[in-house]
Protein backbone atom coordinates (compact mmCIF):
# COMPACT_ATOMS: atom_id res chain seq x y z
CA UNK A 1 0.00 0.00 0.00
CA UNK A 2 1.38 3.32 -0.76
CA UNK A 3 1.30 5.95 1.36
CA UNK A 4 2.00 9.75 0.93
CA UNK A 5 5.66 11.08 0.09
CA UNK A 6 8.38 11.65 3.42
CA UNK A 7 8.57 15.28 2.22
CA UNK A 8 4.13 15.84 2.27
CA UNK A 9 4.35 13.46 5.43
CA UNK A 10 7.15 15.79 6.96
CA UNK A 11 5.55 19.22 5.73
CA UNK A 12 2.01 17.80 7.34
CA UNK A 13 3.66 16.72 10.87
CA UNK A 14 5.18 20.24 11.36
CA UNK A 15 2.04 22.21 10.38
CA UNK A 16 0.21 20.13 12.62
CA UNK A 17 2.66 20.14 15.72
CA UNK A 18 2.23 16.11 15.35
CA UNK A 19 5.71 15.87 17.78
CA UNK A 20 4.41 17.70 20.27
CA UNK A 21 0.97 17.00 20.51
CA UNK A 22 2.15 13.09 19.71
CA UNK A 23 3.56 13.46 23.35
CA UNK A 24 7.34 13.15 23.69
CA UNK A 25 6.90 12.15 27.42
CA UNK A 26 8.24 8.57 27.97
CA UNK A 27 5.80 6.72 29.94
CA UNK A 28 5.65 3.00 30.10
CA UNK A 29 1.66 2.89 28.28
CA UNK A 30 0.06 5.26 25.88
CA UNK A 31 -3.53 5.65 25.03
CA UNK A 32 -4.68 7.00 21.27
CA UNK A 33 -7.11 9.57 22.19
CA UNK A 34 -8.12 12.03 19.16
CA UNK A 35 -5.27 14.36 19.68
CA UNK A 36 -2.96 11.65 18.72
CA UNK A 37 -4.37 10.59 15.63
CA UNK A 38 -3.42 12.23 11.93
CA UNK A 39 -4.84 11.17 8.96
CA UNK A 40 -4.45 12.04 5.46
CA UNK A 41 -4.97 10.61 1.80
CA UNK A 42 -2.71 8.22 0.42
CA UNK A 43 -2.03 7.83 -3.52
CA UNK A 44 -5.21 5.67 -4.14
CA UNK A 45 -6.86 8.20 -1.93
CA UNK A 46 -5.60 11.02 -4.22
CA UNK A 47 -5.95 9.58 -7.38
CA UNK A 48 -10.14 8.40 -6.15
CA UNK A 49 -10.63 12.37 -6.13
CA UNK A 50 -9.11 12.89 -9.12
CA UNK A 51 -11.27 10.29 -10.81
CA UNK A 52 -14.25 11.74 -8.30
CA UNK A 53 -13.90 15.49 -9.78
CA UNK A 54 -13.58 13.75 -13.66
CA UNK A 55 -16.89 11.97 -13.18
CA UNK A 56 -18.67 15.45 -11.70
CA UNK A 57 -17.35 17.45 -14.75
CA UNK A 58 -18.52 14.20 -17.38
CA UNK A 59 -21.97 13.91 -15.42
CA UNK A 60 -22.01 18.13 -15.17
CA UNK A 61 -21.26 18.42 -18.86
CA UNK A 62 -23.60 16.05 -19.90
CA UNK A 63 -25.96 15.98 -17.71
CA UNK A 64 -26.69 12.74 -16.99
CA UNK A 65 -28.42 11.86 -13.86
CA UNK A 66 -26.78 8.57 -13.55
CA UNK A 67 -23.58 10.01 -13.60
CA UNK A 68 -24.35 11.77 -10.48
CA UNK A 69 -25.39 9.21 -8.92
CA UNK A 70 -22.69 7.31 -8.50
CA UNK A 71 -20.21 10.14 -7.82
CA UNK A 72 -22.20 10.78 -5.15
CA UNK A 73 -22.28 7.65 -4.13
CA UNK A 74 -18.73 6.97 -4.41
CA UNK A 75 -17.61 10.22 -2.31
CA UNK A 76 -19.85 8.77 0.64
CA UNK A 77 -17.98 5.43 -0.02
CA UNK A 78 -14.85 7.37 0.19
CA UNK A 79 -15.97 9.71 3.77
CA UNK A 80 -17.08 6.78 5.65
CA UNK A 81 -13.79 5.57 4.43
CA UNK A 82 -12.19 8.38 6.76
CA UNK A 83 -14.26 7.31 9.95
CA UNK A 84 -13.35 3.51 9.71
CA UNK A 85 -9.39 4.63 9.12
CA UNK A 86 -9.71 7.22 12.01
CA UNK A 87 -11.36 4.53 14.51
CA UNK A 88 -9.02 1.87 13.52
CA UNK A 89 -6.46 3.52 16.00
CA UNK A 90 -8.92 5.23 18.42
CA UNK A 91 -8.52 4.33 21.90
CA UNK A 92 -5.94 1.79 21.21
CA UNK A 93 -3.45 1.37 24.46
CA UNK A 94 -0.44 0.35 23.72
CA UNK A 95 1.92 -1.09 26.34
CA UNK A 96 5.91 -1.73 26.63
CA UNK A 97 6.92 -5.20 27.67
CA UNK A 98 10.05 -7.02 28.23
CA UNK A 99 13.43 -6.37 26.39
CA UNK A 100 16.54 -8.72 27.01
CA UNK A 101 19.39 -7.84 26.91
CA UNK A 102 21.86 -8.01 24.03
CA UNK A 103 25.81 -7.95 23.33
CA UNK A 104 26.45 -5.10 21.01
CA UNK A 105 26.37 -5.63 17.55
CA UNK A 106 23.91 -8.16 17.76
CA UNK A 107 19.69 -7.02 17.36
CA UNK A 108 17.57 -5.84 20.40
CA UNK A 109 14.18 -7.18 20.27
CA UNK A 110 11.38 -5.06 22.04
CA UNK A 111 7.96 -6.64 23.25
CA UNK A 112 5.23 -4.29 22.36
CA UNK A 113 1.53 -4.97 23.62
CA UNK A 114 -1.65 -3.84 21.96
CA UNK A 115 -4.70 -3.69 23.72
CA UNK A 116 -8.22 -3.51 22.35
CA UNK A 117 -10.78 -2.01 24.65
CA UNK A 118 -13.74 -2.63 22.96
CA UNK A 119 -15.16 -5.69 21.12
CA UNK A 120 -15.00 -3.80 17.56
CA UNK A 121 -12.03 -5.66 15.74
CA UNK A 122 -8.89 -3.74 14.56
CA UNK A 123 -7.85 -4.80 11.35
CA UNK A 124 -4.59 -4.00 9.51
CA UNK A 125 -2.46 -2.20 11.98
CA UNK A 126 1.29 -1.79 11.03
CA UNK A 127 3.63 -1.24 13.98
CA UNK A 128 7.36 -0.25 13.47
CA UNK A 129 10.41 1.68 13.87
CA UNK A 130 11.19 5.01 11.91
CA UNK A 131 10.46 3.21 8.10
CA UNK A 132 11.76 -0.31 8.90
CA UNK A 133 9.16 -3.24 8.09
CA UNK A 134 6.76 -2.88 10.01
CA UNK A 135 5.07 -5.95 11.74
CA UNK A 136 0.76 -6.23 10.44
CA UNK A 137 -1.53 -7.76 12.85
CA UNK A 138 -5.32 -7.79 13.49
CA UNK A 139 -6.85 -7.49 16.85
CA UNK A 140 -10.20 -9.40 17.35
CA UNK A 141 -12.54 -8.67 20.13
CA UNK A 142 -11.19 -7.08 23.30
CA UNK A 143 -8.25 -8.96 22.80
CA UNK A 144 -4.39 -7.82 23.58
CA UNK A 145 -1.44 -8.54 20.89
CA UNK A 146 2.42 -9.29 21.57
CA UNK A 147 4.44 -7.91 19.18
CA UNK A 148 8.69 -7.84 18.19
CA UNK A 149 10.17 -4.89 17.16
CA UNK A 150 13.81 -4.80 16.16
CA UNK A 151 16.73 -2.64 15.83
CA UNK A 152 20.31 -2.84 16.14
CA UNK A 153 22.05 -2.35 19.70
CA UNK A 154 25.65 -0.79 17.95
CA UNK A 155 26.84 0.85 21.37
CA UNK A 156 26.97 -0.86 24.76
CA UNK A 157 24.99 0.57 27.65
CA UNK A 158 21.37 0.94 28.07
CA UNK A 159 19.40 1.69 24.64
CA UNK A 160 16.34 3.35 24.96
CA UNK A 161 13.13 2.37 22.70
CA UNK A 162 13.10 4.40 19.34
CA UNK A 163 9.91 6.12 17.89
CA UNK A 164 7.28 4.08 17.30
CA UNK A 165 4.95 4.58 14.30
CA UNK A 166 1.67 3.00 14.58
CA UNK A 167 -0.62 3.58 11.50
CA UNK A 168 -3.60 2.07 9.36
CA UNK A 169 -5.06 2.33 6.07
CA UNK A 170 -7.98 0.34 6.70
CA UNK A 171 -10.51 -0.36 5.11
CA UNK A 172 -9.88 0.81 1.73
CA UNK A 173 -6.22 2.11 1.21
CA UNK A 174 -7.45 5.78 0.52
CA UNK A 175 -6.70 7.22 3.67
CA UNK A 176 -3.85 6.34 5.83
CA UNK A 177 -4.14 7.51 9.94
CA UNK A 178 -0.97 7.17 12.00
CA UNK A 179 0.67 8.05 15.28
CA UNK A 180 4.47 8.62 16.74
CA UNK A 181 4.64 7.09 20.63
CA UNK A 182 7.58 7.33 22.96
CA UNK A 183 7.91 4.71 25.53
CA UNK A 184 10.08 4.42 28.36
CA UNK A 185 11.17 1.33 27.85
CA UNK A 186 15.66 0.48 27.31
CA UNK A 187 17.40 -3.01 26.63
CA UNK A 188 20.59 -3.43 28.33
CA UNK A 189 23.86 -3.60 25.55
CA UNK A 190 26.51 -5.86 26.67
CA UNK A 191 30.48 -4.92 25.22
CA UNK A 192 31.06 -7.18 22.22
CA UNK A 193 33.36 -10.16 23.33
CA UNK A 194 36.52 -10.67 22.19
CA UNK A 195 37.14 -13.07 20.54
CA UNK A 196 40.49 -14.39 22.35
CA UNK A 197 40.29 -17.91 23.17
CA UNK A 198 39.85 -19.41 26.27
CA UNK A 199 43.52 -20.35 27.53
CA UNK A 200 44.22 -16.70 27.83
CA UNK A 201 41.35 -16.64 30.47
CA UNK A 202 44.46 -17.74 33.09
CA UNK A 203 47.12 -15.64 31.85
CA UNK A 204 45.95 -11.92 31.25
CA UNK A 205 42.76 -11.80 33.54
CA UNK A 206 43.19 -14.52 36.01
CA UNK A 207 44.19 -13.96 39.40
CA UNK A 208 44.01 -14.96 42.93
CA UNK A 209 43.00 -18.88 44.29
CA UNK A 210 42.83 -21.24 41.08
CA UNK A 211 42.62 -24.44 42.86
CA UNK A 212 41.22 -26.90 39.60
CA UNK A 213 43.10 -29.59 38.52
CA UNK A 214 42.78 -31.36 35.52
CA UNK A 215 44.51 -34.49 37.50
CA UNK A 216 41.99 -35.16 40.04
CA UNK A 217 39.89 -38.24 40.26
CA UNK A 218 36.37 -36.21 40.23
CA UNK A 219 34.56 -36.16 37.15
CA UNK A 220 33.78 -32.38 36.61
CA UNK A 221 31.82 -31.91 33.10
CA UNK A 222 32.91 -31.55 29.64
CA UNK A 223 34.62 -29.34 27.68
CA UNK A 224 35.71 -28.30 24.62
CA UNK A 225 38.27 -30.57 23.06
CA UNK A 226 42.09 -28.72 23.31
CA UNK A 227 45.24 -29.59 21.72
CA UNK A 228 46.97 -32.28 24.33
CA UNK A 229 43.86 -33.41 25.99
CA UNK A 230 44.44 -37.31 26.24
CA UNK A 231 42.34 -39.15 23.78
CA UNK A 232 41.29 -41.39 26.41
CA UNK A 233 39.82 -38.56 27.92
CA UNK A 234 37.78 -37.80 24.37
CA UNK A 235 33.66 -38.62 24.36
CA UNK A 236 34.12 -40.60 21.68
CA UNK A 237 30.22 -41.86 21.89
CA UNK A 238 28.73 -38.03 21.50
CA UNK A 239 31.45 -37.42 18.96
CA UNK A 240 30.38 -39.85 16.68
CA UNK A 241 26.53 -38.07 16.23
CA UNK A 242 28.25 -34.25 16.23
CA UNK A 243 31.05 -32.80 14.46
CA UNK A 244 32.63 -31.34 17.96
CA UNK A 245 35.32 -33.10 20.05
CA UNK A 246 34.81 -33.30 24.28
CA UNK A 247 37.18 -34.27 26.50
CA UNK A 248 36.17 -35.42 30.38
CA UNK A 249 37.30 -32.87 32.74
CA UNK A 250 38.42 -34.26 36.28
CA UNK A 251 39.18 -32.17 39.27
CA UNK A 252 39.69 -32.15 43.08
CA UNK A 253 37.31 -31.62 45.55
CA UNK A 254 38.77 -28.14 46.42
CA UNK A 255 36.54 -25.46 44.34
CA UNK A 256 38.14 -23.28 41.36
CA UNK A 257 38.10 -19.24 41.86
CA UNK A 258 38.96 -16.92 39.43
CA UNK A 259 39.45 -13.27 39.16
CA UNK A 260 39.06 -10.85 36.55
CA UNK A 261 40.42 -7.72 36.55
CA UNK A 262 40.68 -4.51 35.27
CA UNK A 263 43.98 -3.21 36.13
CA UNK A 264 45.20 -6.73 34.60
CA UNK A 265 44.68 -5.28 30.28
CA UNK A 266 46.97 -2.07 31.21
CA UNK A 267 48.12 -2.86 27.59
CA UNK A 268 44.71 -2.43 25.97
CA UNK A 269 42.46 0.45 25.69
CA UNK A 270 38.99 0.99 27.59
CA UNK A 271 36.60 -0.77 25.05
CA UNK A 272 39.53 -3.83 24.18
CA UNK A 273 39.47 -4.19 28.09
CA UNK A 274 35.72 -4.51 28.43
CA UNK A 275 35.51 -6.70 25.39
CA UNK A 276 38.40 -8.90 26.99
CA UNK A 277 36.77 -9.18 30.18
CA UNK A 278 33.21 -9.89 28.44
CA UNK A 279 34.70 -12.74 27.31
CA UNK A 280 36.16 -14.66 29.82
CA UNK A 281 33.43 -13.92 32.18
CA UNK A 282 30.81 -16.01 29.23
CA UNK A 283 33.72 -18.58 28.88
CA UNK A 284 34.18 -19.30 32.60
CA UNK A 285 30.52 -19.47 32.86
CA UNK A 286 30.46 -21.50 30.35
CA UNK A 287 32.68 -24.03 31.84
CA UNK A 288 31.10 -23.78 35.44
CA UNK A 289 34.11 -22.08 37.29
CA UNK A 290 33.42 -19.18 39.69
CA UNK A 291 34.50 -15.90 39.15
CA UNK A 292 34.59 -12.73 40.42
CA UNK A 293 35.11 -9.14 38.90
CA UNK A 294 37.30 -6.05 40.13
CA UNK A 295 36.53 -2.96 38.37
CA UNK A 296 37.40 0.50 39.64
CA UNK A 297 34.93 1.14 41.92
CA UNK A 298 33.24 -1.90 42.09
CA UNK A 299 34.06 -5.59 42.80
CA UNK A 300 32.06 -8.42 42.85
CA UNK A 301 32.39 -11.71 44.51
CA UNK A 302 33.13 -14.63 42.82
CA UNK A 303 30.16 -17.21 42.22
CA UNK A 304 28.35 -18.25 39.45
CA UNK A 305 24.92 -18.39 37.45
CA UNK A 306 22.93 -16.66 34.75
CA UNK A 307 22.33 -13.70 37.52
CA UNK A 308 25.92 -13.65 38.91
CA UNK A 309 26.81 -13.96 34.91
CA UNK A 310 24.64 -10.80 34.52
CA UNK A 311 25.89 -8.53 37.64
CA UNK A 312 29.16 -8.83 36.10
CA UNK A 313 28.19 -8.32 32.32
CA UNK A 314 26.19 -5.09 33.56
CA UNK A 315 28.88 -3.51 35.54
CA UNK A 316 30.97 -4.21 32.15
CA UNK A 317 28.48 -2.18 30.21
CA UNK A 318 27.44 0.74 32.42
CA UNK A 319 31.53 1.56 32.44
CA UNK A 320 32.19 4.69 31.68
CA UNK A 321 33.29 5.56 28.28
CA UNK A 322 36.86 6.15 27.50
Amino acid sequence: MKYLPPLIENIAARLFNVERRSGNARNDSIVLTRRHIYILPTYYGILFAMLLMLLLVGATNYNNSLGFVLTFLLTSIGLVSIIHTYRNLLQLKISAGKASAVFCGSIATFHLQLENPDKRPRYNICTRFNRNSPAIINIINNDMVTIKLTCSATQRGWQTMERITIDSVFPLGLFRAWSYITLSKSCLVYPLPATEPLSSMSNGGGSGKEHSQNGGDDFIGYRDYQPGDSPRHVNWKAAAHSNKLHTKHFGDNESSERWFEWDSLQALDTESRLSQLCRWIIDAEKNGVDYGLRMPGTTIRPGQGIDHQHRCLEVLSLHPPG
